[in-house]
């Protein structure tokens, strides 16, 4: 057993989870308002302008304590909990390339970012040459909101991350259906736009397109994690409230079961990504194992809880008005995306050939 194993969450990251819990339930406040006065939802200027204040994604080297794994799952746990309609994940994994890259702080708010969420290799499509980048990249979301994005390219025989600014580079769009209606996802096309490539040197290379790829999955499966324990809590007081031949639901006992199940399996997950990233942040040998088999058993989770807790909802559960279907619809896009379970399998099938 590991050191890290012993403690690896301490009071301080529960201080920035509690803060970041805090946050998101004042924004989740006013989305609520927002939707209940048939005006929509929440701005997404508002939550990122509200996250970026609060130094959720830092933009140094100076604040690279935030853009740890286990202070960034922290966050995301209670971003997929909160289930607003922006970017959180993508502009968690940017924040720690940058700071992993020492690349230049962005001063400005209104700097958001994107990444492509296409299970398919980028470098497949993508290619970088003479500072310009060729290719499509598919399924990135809040095209319209961010202002940057990273791709995954080649360039020669390397395979290379590129930052490239949205900003005066002509990019083609393509609306894309989304299983989230609330969440805007698009294919974009690269014609000889201007990028920049993150590191001056291949091993450096490797190093943040592997960064790039982990912090993606594992953000993932935290925000699936997040979206589950509501999904489980709204479930509890639905169950607590809502009477039938003069009882509460909850009184059955086989609904007690179907709910525990849950819980036991959310919170089971909720360990294996702390884990996987507190293995991460202590650059250990099964970090990347770790973060591969959180994100293979939170698609997995994802499914089964939201399908339970539209069973033990009834009928309410399937209404647009009720905000259970925010929840599912987030966790079965996430399950799909930034590395799907055979992707997960194929990763940890390499790594285990590597350590073999």
């Amino acid at each position: 057993m590991r050191w890290f194993m012993y403690k690896f969450v301490t009071d301080e990251h529960r201080m920035i989870g509690e803060t970041a819990r805090r946050l998101f339930s004042d924004l989740v406040a006013e989305d609520s308002a927002e939707i209940q006065h048939g005006m929509g939802r929440i701005n997404s200027m508002q939550v990122g302008r509200a996250l970026v204040d609060l130094g959720i994604f830092p933009s140094s080297a100076d604040d690279s304590s935030m853009a740890s794994a286990l202070v960034q799952s922290l966050v995301a746990l209670e971003a997929g909990a909160a289930c607003l309609p922006f970017p959180v994940l993508e502009n968690l994994v940017a924040s720690a390339v940058r700071v992993q890259s020492s690349t230049p702080s962005i001063a400005s708010s209104e700097v958001f970012f994107t990444l492509p969420g296409s299970d398919c290799d980028g470098h497949e499509r993508l290619v970088m040459e003479n500072g310009r980048l060729s290719g499509s990249a598919r399924l990135v979301p809040y095209v319209d909101l961010a202002t940057r994005t990273f791709a995954v390219a080649k360039q020669g025989n390397n395979t290379v991350l590129v930052e490239v600014n949205m900003v005066g580079n002509d990019i083609g769009r393509a609306q894309r259906r989304t299983v989230e209606i609330d969440y805007p996802v698009q294919d974009i096309i690269f014609k000889n736009s201007v990028g920049s490539v993150l590191a001056a040197n291949t091993d450096s290379n490797t190093s943040l397109v592997k960064l790039f790829e982990q912090r993606s999955s594992l953000l993932a499966a935290a925000e699936i994690a997040g979206a589950c324990r509501r999904m489980v809590g709204m479930t509890k007081e639905y169950l607590l409230t809502r009477t039938q031949f003069g009882q509460v639901l909850g009184a059955n006992q086989a609904l007690k079961h179907a709910l525990s199940d849950c819980h036991v399996s959310v919170e089971a997950l909720v360990a294996s990504i702390e884990y996987a990233a507190a293995a991460i942040d202590a650059e250990d040998v099964d970090g990347e194992a770790a973060v591969c088999a959180s994100k293979h058993f939170a698609t997995t989770v994802g499914k089964s809880v939201a399908e339970c807790a539209l069973q033990l909802h009834g009928a309410i559960g399937y209404t647009m008005e009720f905000p259970l279907h925010r929840l599912m619809r987030r966790v079965y896009r996430l399950g799909v995306s930034h590395g799907s379970r055979p992707k997960q399998v194929n990763r940890l099938f390499d790594t285990f050939q590597r350590c073999a």
